[in-house]
């Protein structure tokens, strides 16, 4: 929530868009949380690995895909793709998010950009709004079932408050370049580092 509010004059997009994808981002959430409530996520960290690298790799090569997509529409259309389209990945996106959550800002991430958002920090205001939307509301059904620890939970909550804000505030006076590169960078570690060593833990 932090971070989004560093980045809240990036948000360019009509409030009314803005809404519907919040409201998206909750239910999404929301679903994503109960459904883990009475899933075992066994089945989510064997699949884990393969869908960060799905993410990843589809951020990475985003403006050849593009390219390539506008190219082919130009037969038919040149438009941008619809609020629709957004919704429905959004939607998506957010109930995994609420449901497990590991990788989400990559999947925001990758979607926006082959969706058509091309500045990163406009990327990241998206990602961080939205993200803050799906895990605000994840954390009730937890609440209601009494499984938070509270105590780690407050200092988490500070000390991921603080990095957000302060992370976000300075990564808007960057190259927004060498933000995507970074990304890039610790996206492929992450997805290594599940390949690797997810299964045991």
């Amino acid at each position: 929530m932090a971070s989004a509010g560093a980045y809240r004059y990036n948000l360019l997009i009509p409030r009314r868009q803005l809404l519907i994808l919040c409201v998206t981002s909750l239910i999404g959430g929301g679903i994503g949380s109960v459904i883990l409530l009475y899933t075992s996520a066994d089945m989510f960290k064997q699949l884990l690995p393969y869908l960060l690298l799905s993410a990843t790799l589809i951020f990475t090569f985003s403006e050849p895909l593009k390219m390539w997509l506008q190219f082919q529409s130009k037969k038919s259309s040149s438009e941008s793709p619809p609020l629709l389209i957004l919704v429905i990945a959004q939607l998506a996106i957010s109930i995994y998010g609420g449901f497990f959550g590991a990788g989400l800002v990559i999947l925001m991430l990758a979607t926006l950009s082959f969706l058509g958002i091309k500045n990163i920090h406009t990327m990241n205001a998206f990602k961080s709004f939205l993200g803050s939307c799906i895990n605000g509301i994840a954390i009730f059904p937890f609440m209601f079932a009494g499984l938070i620890a509270w105590h780690q939970a407050i200092l988490m909550a500070v000390g991921g408050s603080l990095g957000g804000y302060l992370c976000a505030h300075y990564a808007r006076n960057l190259d927004p370049r060498f933000v995507r590169i970074f990304v890039i960078v610790v996206s492929f570690s992450m997805t290594t580092y599940f390949f690797i060593w997810g299964e045991n833990r």
